[in-house]
């Protein structure tokens, strides 16, 4: 993929790029670009009943002349999917947050990116986020570098992710490459960005000093918190607000996990090894919060998962298209050494992305492929199909299943929404007594084109996500197919429409 290139027109306006937008709330967003362009309509609909006039986001961005623009949504109907354009642009959609307590959603996680300029498989890896349709993409850190290649590069890499950042939103933690050199500043990116819940941090650079340092929000059963870079005072002070917030959640019924993001990693067997002054904090949180279950980083360009340390599975996701970071001795490429560190669950030097499936009680974890490395600065040390899971983990709730007032569901159901199904939906049903279940995907021939889920589960409710594609991975064509849903009690098989 090359990056997105801006029109311009006989009279030398700029067609709107770099078009991003961030969760803010429950009913609202943000989008922000760069051109002449300063309007965006939307609607439940292409025929877009309403527009806001965008403002000039401050500071302004120091990359390019842009023009850059923000403008604030309000006032959106929850869990809604709206229709928008830019200008004269196309038609791109976004949805506005899951309902608190409802899941089924994938969230996918990328740090140490870059540009396609520079790294050319940054193109190929912001296509595979595309092609799983997330809700939205964390992005952990480390976004362009261009305090190593130019200005340009910070308007570049908004326009690589163009690919998904139009119908997904794009939340950020900074890196080190954001603010540490004289090179490039978080200015580029705090006014790129209208964060939900923003915190200011002490010791934050003074260059940068316009708060946004961390921030947080909940989206549907999740409560999501970023965590600040290592300025002085800043861990500490992020500990102390981020351990009232997971309080909150923690007696909170419609929130069943809390995740944390950031840059630096708590535990790391890679080229930057985990921080024990974060790991202690992070330690701390998770003995004391049983719904802390994932924390998500960058820093270090390789792929790791911990097994859970003090209840918390750290991912370390820095592979998404800047040159891995090995250290080779003999034939080890890990600065932690070789076997791995006890914490240490599975590691890999390849490129790829990580995909968080949200479910009722559940949380899916799947490495996903991305382009093979060379002889150069990105050896692999494991081999995969582009596109194939190479590492995956189920992270389960502590809450226990969900029952009606008087115990398990009295009668066997099962639904599938929404339906016509667009991009994804969500597979539901009761199971009356515990047993061996299974929910599949069916073509119109009856063939099995998808295993949702098989194997023993209890009774209660069970929700399970479909993101639309076959068991081999490849997005399945638009057409009608049947879902069917096998328990103790029974089966169900019903119709449904696949839209592309």
């Amino acid at each position: 993929m090359c990056a997105a290139v801006a029109l311009v027109d006989a009279a030398g306006a700029r067609a709107a790029d770099e078009i991003h937008w961030t969760v803010t709330g429950p009913t609202s967003l943000s989008f922000d670009w760069r051109g002449n362009d300063t309007a965006i309509r939307y609607g439940l609909t292409a025929r877009y009943d309403r527009s806001v006039t965008a403002a000039a986001p401050a500071p302004v961005p120091t990359s390019s002349a842009g023009p850059f623009w923000e403008a604030r949504l309000t006032g959106l109907l929850p869990d809604t999917l709206y229709h928008y354009a830019i200008g004269a642009g196309t038609d791109h959609t976004f949805r506005t947050a899951r309902r608190r307590g409802t899941s089924a959603f994938v969230v996918m996680a990328e740090g140490d990116v870059g540009t396609v300029s520079y790294y050319p498989r940054v193109g190929v890896v912001q296509q595979m986020v595309a092609d799983q349709r997330p809700a939205f993409t964390l992005m952990v850190g480390d976004l362009t570098y261009a305090n190593d290649h130019g200005q340009a590069q910070v308007d570049n890499h908004f326009n690589d992710v163009m690919v998904w950042s139009q119908d997904a939103a794009y939340m950020p933690a900074w890196g080190n490459h954001e603010w540490d050199s004289s090179g490039d500043d978080l200015r580029n990116y705090k006014s790129r960005l209208d964060l939900p819940n923003p915190q200011t941090s002490p010791g934050t650079p003074a260059i940068s000093n316009y708060g946004e340092d961390w921030y947080w929000f909940d989206y549907g059963n999740v409560r999501f918190i970023a965590y600040p870079e290592p300025w002085s005072g800043a861990w500490a002070d992020w500990y102390t607000k981020a351990k009232t917030l997971m309080d909150q959640a923690q007696s909170d019924p419609t929130i069943t996990f809390i995740v944390t993001m950031g840059h630096r990693p708590a535990y790391s067997s890679g080229h930057h090894p985990g921080d024990s002054t974060l790991r202690g904090y992070m330690d701390d949180l998770g003995k004391n919060h049983s719904k802390y279950k994932l924390n998500v980083n960058g820093h270090s360009h390789d792929y790791e998962r911990t097994y859970p340390q003090s209840g918390v599975i750290h991912i370390t996701a820095g592979i998404g298209g800047s040159s891995l970071e090995e250290d080779p001795s003999g034939s080890c490429l890990w600065a932690g050494g070789c076997p791995a560190p006890a914490y240490s669950a599975f590691r890999a030097f390849h490129h790829g992305i990580v995909r968080l499936t949200f479910g009722l009680r559940a949380i899916q974890i799947d490495a996903l492929c991305g382009p093979a490395g060379d002889g150069g600065t990105n050896l692999n040390d494991i081999s995969c199909t582009q596109g194939g899971v190479f590492d995956h983990v189920t992270i389960r709730s502590d809450i226990a299943a969900s029952r009606g007032p008087d115990g398990p569901p009295a009668a066997f159901s099962a639904a599938l929404a929404p339906n016509p199904v667009l991009g994804g939906g969500t597979i539901t049903f009761a199971m009356p007594r515990a047993g061996r279940a299974s929910a599949s995907i069916q073509d119109l021939a009856g063939r099995r084109v998808r295993t949702v889920v098989e194997g023993k589960l209890a009774a209660g409710i069970h929700q399970y996500a479909f993101d639309g594609r076959s068991d081999t991975g490849a997005r399945l064509p638009a057409g009608v197919y049947f879902y069917s849903v096998s328990t103790p009690s029974g089966m169900i098989t019903r119709r449904f429409t696949m839209l592309r």
